[in-house]
């Protein structure tokens, strides 16, 4: 419901403390009358905020947060709806005393940690009344427990609350036509909103349940100017993978490992970043296999309530083929690694430089993480051929790759991880096409196809020059979208917020002396979206249908990109269907894409975007990569 303030009660309670006047200011309700008077029940309003959006708008925001209620608390995961009475639900629920019942939703509250918090089943009316030209609407959340004891800690311990939502339509009749010229006074806000609650016996009202009190209101309030003001939400979620099979399945890896490891952990870097980032991305790999694959044998089971929607999966797609095996490209300090391995998955992961990480896992674990530079085949044969006398580079030489080096072939259909692999990023997609393999690209640095760092176009040239895009990074086109989630999108907004309103409306940084972004700058994608654009469109170029997820991991580079579907590079454009894997209609092989003609598919699609021999390339990608495998390992 709200999320918990321990804060002095007084020094941050706008309730007693006096704020400057604003519009919105909340008016302290509990000395007056309440909004509800039912018998057997104790009501007290609490808060009263004046509102400018119309009742639609008002359903619109409390559907969402009533769905989404992890919105007004970060100790809530979600809401799962077990009844929805829609429109038609008139019939359902006690019916409250002069209002009619036009909807009744049965939600359970899920916790973030199940071991603190227990969930909470949820009852919650719409209900609506006419007086005169003022229209009413409350929404009434009644939880389903007995005693303030019963109450879990993330929501108000109180046995109902209800909020309201006025609205004069005379009021604004009489608002347009002011603004029509009228000379008469503006009239006031022709909306309220207002919170109550009904306390449980022999309790009263506490500070806490004001601040809560207040949040809660405030969110509403703020929500609801937003949609009147015309907002869009730009990060969309859970498309790939839903929200409660991805929040379970966290749940429980964070269960089983979070501890351990974050107590284990012998890096200097942040254990509570690195642990529960790479917990999530493991959370959503496996249920992306699982919507590819049968799961490993140590995986059934593991979810006795999910076991049902396993059948019925697949009565419907049919057998699904056995898990292929993975491999971590730059796999770090292993975690993710360790993670897949210990829930039953086959794979391995590697990267140039060995962590101490590595030192605290099992044996058998240590034995699937090797310390190895990638230098891709199609690389390695063209150094080959320079060290032959074939180069015509004056400095090529002969560098000794052969102590701890990979190609980069491995079995075929091996499912690609690469996450924040830096210089093998760009490189993923490519590697996935030459091996008829799946993967995941989750971008952090941003390094061309030589391993060189450069600030990467939205697209690849030929795909900019089909659909007309500019491939310089000063005039990209539209990128992807803003990947922050929806709680760091706030905490951003709050801090331009506050220098927007310190800082003189010119622009103009000679002129001024403004450090402020120009409207150009403001529309120019981040090197952060390019780069992730950039990695899809390379997708793109070699047959893939990629798809994009915003994962729900605690950092910034959070945007991964998946190639499952697939296509043939000279079909691009043409839709061949829906399907994992890289079987033609008939199911067999495509035999017009052997190793050789995929060879050179990516040989010329690098030279294309380096301008520059494959021959070049490769001398320097080995020089970088020898470079790379003497520095010191990070905590990632």
């Amino acid at each position: 419901m709200a999320n918990d303030h321990n804060e002095d009660p007084v020094a941050n309670d706008p309730v007693s403390t006096p704020q400057p006047p604003h519009k919105s200011q909340a008016i302290d309700r509990t000395t007056t009358q309440p909004d509800l008077r039912l018998p057997d029940e104790l009501w007290m309003t609490i808060l009263e905020i004046p509102c400018s959006f119309p009742p639609e708008i008002f359903e619109q925001v409390m559907l969402n947060l009533i769905k989404n209620p992890n919105i007004t608390s970060s100790h809530l995961f979600r809401a799962d709806i077990f009844y929805d009475s829609g429109e038609s639900g008139s019939h359902d629920g006690k019916p409250l005393y002069g209002y009619d019942l036009r909807r009744t939703m049965v939600r359970q509250l899920i916790p973030r940690n199940p071991q603190l918090d227990k969930a909470l089943v949820q009852t919650c009316h719409l209900f609506q009344r006419w007086d005169g030209d003022e229209e009413v609407n409350v929404v009434l959340y009644i939880p389903h427990a007995q005693t303030e004891n019963e109450m879990p800690f993330y929501h108000p311990a109180v046995s109902r609350v209800a909020f309201f939502h006025r609205w004069n339509h005379a009021a604004v009749e009489k608002k347009a036509a002011v603004s029509n010229g009228d000379d008469t006074p503006a009239p006031p806000a022709p909306g309220a909103l207002s919170l109550s609650y009904a306390l449980f016996p022999n309790t009263s009202l506490t500070p806490k349940l004001q601040r809560t009190a207040l949040r809660l209101l405030q969110t509403i309030h703020k929500h609801g100017q937003g949609q009147q003001a015309g907002y869009k939400k730009r990060v969309h979620l859970d498309r790939i993978v839903p929200q409660k099979r991805y929040q379970d399945t966290y749940t429980r890896l964070k269960t089983k490992y979070g501890r351990l490891l974050a107590e284990q952990w012998v890096e200097v870097t942040d254990p509570g970043k690195h642990v529960f980032e790479d917990i999530g991305i493991a959370a959503f790999l496996v249920e992306l296999w699982r919507n590819m694959h049968c799961p490993p044998r140590s995986q059934e089971g593991n979810d006795d309530s999910d076991e049902v929607d396993r059948h019925e999966e697949a009565d419907q797609e049919g057998v699904k083929p056995q898990f292929p095996g993975f491999v971590d490209i730059g796999c770090g300090n292993g975690l993710l690694t360790f993670i897949l391995l210990s829930e039953g998955y086959k794979g391995w992961g590697f990267d140039a430089r060995e962590r101490k990480t590595w030192s605290i896992f099992p044996k058998a674990i240590q034995e699937h993480l090797k310390q190895q530079l990638l230098v891709p085949r199609l690389l390695l044969d063209h150094h080959a051929n320079n060290s032959n006398g074939n180069s015509t580079n004056p400095n090529s030489s002969a560098i000794d790759i052969t102590s701890s080096w990979h190609d980069g072939t491995f079995p075929p259909e091996t499912f690609i991880i690469s996450n924040h692999a830096d210089e093998l990023t760009a490189w993923t997609p490519l590697l996935a096409y030459l091996n008829k393999s799946s993967f995941i690209a989750i971008p952090c640095c941003s390094h061309d196809l030589s391993g060189a760092r450069f600030r990467a176009p939205s697209s690849t040239k030929s795909l900019a020059k089909e659909k007309n895009i500019s491939t310089t990074p000063a005039v990209q086109g539209e990128a992807l979208p803003d990947t922050r989630l929806p709680q760091q999108q706030q905490k951003l907004q709050n801090e331009h917020s506050r220098v927007d309103t310190a800082l003189p409306t010119k622009s103009g940084t000679a002129e001024t002396g403004s450090l402020s972004r120009t409207p150009a700058q403001k529309k120019m994608p981040s090197a952060y979206s390019s780069l992730c654009s950039y990695v899809g469109s390379l997708a793109e170029e070699t047959g893939f249908r990629p798809q994009t997820e915003v994962l729900r991991i605690p950092s910034t580079r959070n945007l991964c990109i998946v190639g499952r579907y697939y296509r043939a590079p000279e079909a691009r454009g043409h839709d061949r269907g829906n399907r994992t894997g890289f079987l033609n209609e008939e199911g067999e092989g495509e035999g017009d894409h052997d190793v050789n003609r995929r060879k050179v598919v990516v040989k010329d699609l690098v030279e294309r975007e380096l301008s520059r021999s494959l021959n070049t390339v490769s001398e320097d990608w080995i020089r970088r990569a020898e470079g790379l495998a003497k520095k010191p390992g990070s905590g990632h």
